[in-house]
């Protein structure tokens, strides 16, 4: 039931700008036009995880061979702990000569001549993320970036914040033609503005130490954010 309600709210919005200019303002079409705005929260269904290792080495072929083996524990450890192969994707893969930095010591820049790294993307329920991101860590994961909440459907929690805006909106046009002495009429016209706006992660950094890292002291504990939808919705009611 709430889908077709969607569905006809979306075509409601989805009328062309050219009716609204059909709406005229004269004693034989009294209306009463509002703008309303409206937030919807929900807890989030799905978490996209981006995870890492990176690591130095004097030579080309030392810095890709370490980073092979510590890539390939990880991928591992996440399989073997139930993530299905679909949900793990490779975001980028760099071999290249490191760019020194001044800070580090003559030792580091012998040491710290070629880098390598590798990000992988995770997308699992939002209630498995603690648990992926605890298993990349352990596995020699050095690099944990972009952690993002969302929903499954993001269209049908836009489609509830405008029908929470709207539903704001006749609430108004009814106070407005209570004090008119009117009664408040069908509604003639409506327009949802608001593009949909999902919280986004943050980036954490964890320094890690060549082959294999030992598990983080420290345990990393998530705490999932709420999934924001925001509408603007302008609606023209008929008065009687």
């Amino acid at each position: 039931m709430w889908r077709t309600f969607a569905v006809v709210l979306w075509c409601v919005f989805g009328l062309l700008p050219a009716f609204s200019q059909q709406i005229q303002v004269n004693r034989q079409n009294k209306t009463i036009a509002i703008t309303a705005d409206e937030s919807v929260s929900v807890d989030p269904e799905v978490a996209t995880i981006t995870v890492g290792y990176q690591n130095y080495a004097p030579t080309k072929d030392a810095a890709y061979g370490e980073n092979v083996v510590v890539s390939n524990e990880v991928t591992k450890a996440l399989l073997n702990s139930g993530v299905p192969k679909s949900a793990l994707e490779t975001e980028s893969v760099q071999l290249q000569r490191a760019e020194r930095d001044e800070k580090w010591t003559e030792e580091e820049k012998k040491r710290k001549q070629f880098e390598a790294s590798q990000r992988w993307t995770i997308h699992v329920r939002a209630d498995k993320a603690q648990t992926v991101v605890d298993i990349a860590l352990r596995a020699g994961a050095n690099v944990l970036e972009a952690l993002d909440w969302d929903v499954s459907d993001p269209k049908m929690l836009q489609a509830k914040a405008g029908a929470a805006a709207l539903a704001k909106a006749k609430a108004i046009a009814e106070q407005m033609a209570k004090g008119l002495n009117a009664h408040l009429g069908d509604l003639v016209y409506a327009s949802n503005r608001a593009p949909i706006s999902a919280s986004a992660g943050s980036f954490v950094e964890v320094e890690g130490t060549p082959t294999p890292p030992p598990p983080p002291p420290p345990h990393l504990v998530l705490y999932p954010k709420k999934v924001k939808s925001d509408a603007t919705v302008y609606a023209v009611f008929a008065i009687e």
